[in-house]
C-alpha cells in the first residue's frame, strides 16, 4: 500500500495552517477587491487617453457630449458648466486620476488616499452619467463608491503593499532615509503616470490634426446637423392628425429639420425627447432615455441613428438597439400634428 512520506504530511499541514492564518488577516481578505479595482481603474484611465473620441468635443461619444446630455437630469447639473467648457482638460484630469487610483490600489501605495480618490470619481459619475438608472440601486458607480469604503477604512492591510514596505524601511533606518525612500517611490509613480498622460495627449493631438474640420455633424446638443429645412406638415404626416387625443406640444414643424431631429428637454413625457423628420412631412419621436443606465442618448444622423455618450450603446434611427450594453430599444412616443404643432398623443 502506497504511503505518504511523513515530511510531505508536515509540509502540507504547514501550508494549510499558513493559508488558514491568512484568511483571518484583513489584508489578504481585501486583496481580491484591491486587484479588481486596480485593473478596472488602470484600464479605464488608459482607455480614455487612448480613445480619440473621449477628448474630442465634436464626437458624440466624448466627455463633452456626455456632460451636455446629463446636464438637465443631474442633481449637480448647475456645477457642470466649467467642466463642460474645459472638457479636454478635465478629460485628461479624469483619465490621470483613474490611472493614479488604479496604481495606488495595485501597489498598495497611499492606499487610503487612492480610496478617497476612487470614491470621489465614482461619486461624480453616479451623480452625472448614472443618475438616471432606475431603480437607483442598480447603478454600478454607486456600488464602486461603497467598494472603496473598505479600503478607506483598512488600507491595504499590510499585504503586498508599498505602504507596508515603507513602514518597514522607516523602522529599520530611522532618520531621513525613509523620507527619501517615500519620495523615490512617489516620484516613480508620478513619472509613470505623467508619461502615460503625455503620450496619450500627444497621440490625440496628432490624430486630431490629421482630421478634417468638416462641420459638426451629429452635434450632441440641439438639432441634428443633417441639412434640410422642415416642410409644412399639411395633412400628410407620419402621425395621427386628430386633435382630440393630443397631448402637450413637443415642438413646431419648422423646428425639426428634414432628415434630422430636434431635441426637446424637460417635456412632461420624459427628461429628453428627440422629435425627428426623417422624411418630409413625416414626424416620429423617441424617449431619449437610454434603457441601460438612464443617460440621454444623442442623435448623430439619420443613417447613424443614436448613441449613448455615457456608456456607448447605439441605436438606429427607429430606436432599435444595435449594440450594448443597452439590451432593449428606445421607447417610441406617438405623435399627432395639429397645424404647426407637433403633439404627443
Amino acid at each position: 500500500m502506497w504511503c505518504v512520506p511523513p515530511h510531505f504530511d508536515a509540509e502540507w499541514i504547514g501550508m494549510t495552517d499558513m493559508w488558514r492564518e491568512r484568511t483571518h488577516q484583513l489584508g489578504w481578505a481585501l486583496l481580491p477587491l484591491r486587484a479588481f479595482l486596480a485593473f478596472v481603474f488602470i484600464y479605464g484611465g488608459i482607455s480614455k487617453i487612448a480613445d480619440r473620441g473621449f477628448l474630442d468635443a465634436s464626437s458624440p461619444l466624448s466627455m463633452h457630449a456626455s456632460l451636455v446630455a446629463v446636464r438637465d437630469i443631474s442633481p449637480i447639473g448647475g456645477l457642470l458648466g466649467p467642466v463642460e467648457a474645459h472638457s479636454f482638460a478635465f478629460g485628461v484630469l479624469m483619465a490621470g486620476a483613474e490611472t493614479a487610483v488604479g496604481l495606488g490600489m495595485l501597489l498598495g501605495l497611499f492606499t487610503r488616499v487612492a480610496a478617497v480618490g476612487g470614491m470621489l470619481i465614482t461619486l461624480s459619475l453616479w451623480l452625472t452619467v448614472s443618475w438616471g438608472a432606475r431603480p437607483w440601486y442598480t447603478s454600478a458607480d454607486l456600488v464602486y463608491v461603497f467598494a472603496f469604503t473598505a479600503l478607506l477604512i483598512a488600507g491595504a492591510g499590510g499585504v503586498l503593499s508599498a505602504d507596508a514596505w515603507l513602514a518597514q524601511q522607516r523602522a529599520a533606518r530611522p532618520g531621513g532615509s525613509e523620507d527619501r525612500t517615500r519620495r523615490a517611490v512617489l516620484a516613480a509613480a508620478v513619472a509613470v503616470l505623467g508619461a502615460t498622460l503625455l503620450n496619450g495627449s500627444v497621440l490625440f493631438r496628432r490624430s486630431g490634426a490629421k482630421r478634417s474640420a468638416a462641420g459638426d455633424s451629429g452635434q450632441p446638443t440641439g438639432a441634428a446637423s443633417t441639412p434640410g429645412t422642415a416642410s409644412s406638415p399639411g395633412p400628410a404626416t407620419g402621425a395621427s392628425s386628430a386633435p382630440a387625443a393630443s397631448g402637450p406640444v413637443l415642438a413646431t414643424a419648422d423646428e425639426v429639420p428634414v432628415g434630422g431631429a430636434h431635441k426637446v428637454t424637460n417635456s412632461p413625457l420624459a427628461d429628453t425627447v428627440w422629435v425627428m423628420q426623417l422624411q418630409s412631412g413625416k414626424f416620429t419621436a423617441l424617449d431619449a432615455t437610454c434603457p441601460h443606465q438612464g443617460c440621454p442618448v444623442n442623435f448623430v444622423s439619420a443613417q447613424a441613428g443614436f448613441v449613448c455618450p455615457c456608456h456607448q450603446s447605439s441605436f438606429d434611427a427607429s430606436g432599435k438597439v444595435l449594440s450594448g450594453p443597452a439590451s432593449s430599444d428606445l421607447k417610441p412616443i406617438p405623435l399627432s400634428v395639429v397645424g404647426q404643432d407637433i403633439r404627443s398623443t
